[in-house]
This record gives C-alpha cells, structure tokens and sequence, in this order.
C-alpha cells in the first residue's frame, strides 16, 4: 500500500522530501477534489494524507467516500498556516466511526 498527499506546494514538497512517491499539489478545492477522488479509488494507495483547508471544504465528499469502507484512510493535516480551531477533533471522530466508541480525554 502506498501513500497519496494531496495539498499545497509547501506541504507536497515536504512530503516529496520525505520519500512519498505520489504528491499531488492543488491551487483549489476543485482540484482537490478531482485529486481525491483519483486517489481514493486507486487500489495500491492505503493512505492519503490531506490538508484540513482542503479536507473542511470537501468534507461531505469525504464522508461519502469513507462510509463504510476501511481503506484507504483519510487523514487530515494542518499546512504551513497552521491547525483550524474545531469543535469536532476528527481523529476522535474517525476512530469513533471505525470502532464505534468514542474516546475521551481527561
């Protein structure tokens, strides 16, 4: 299985620094979601990797594709303007969705 990212061209360049041989640079929500939907339907990417800028704008696509399947995960990462304040942690929520226990922190 194999790594997808798909963001800014910050954050592909330093992903493309690290090895990652698919890295998919995006001017847009559109973009990022033709790119998305490419990778989420090829069957040797296990893991993509998006920027939460992206991920919040295509978040009903992305719930769509992830509904009731395991791979390839989806997750989301802040770029080089940092993290975005939420309510929900969507890490808490993936693992609430794929489990179906919530998990709470003290």
């Amino acid at each position: 299985m194999e790594i997808s990212v798909i963001g800014d061209s910050t954050t592909v360049l330093g992903f493309k620094l690290a090895g990652v041989k698919t890295a998919i640079k995006t001017k847009d929500s559109k973009e990022a979601l033709e790119a998305l939907k490419n990778q989420f339907n090829n069957p040797d990417i296990g893991l993509i990797i998006i920027t939460e800028q992206y991920a919040d704008k295509l978040r009903d696509e992305i719930n769509r594709l992830t509904e009731g399947v395991m791979t390839p995960l989806i997750v989301e990462i802040p770029n080089k303007d940092g993290t975005i304040d939420r309510k929900v942690d969507p890490i808490k929520e993936l693992v609430r969705r794929a489990v179906g226990v919530e998990i709470k922190f003290n």
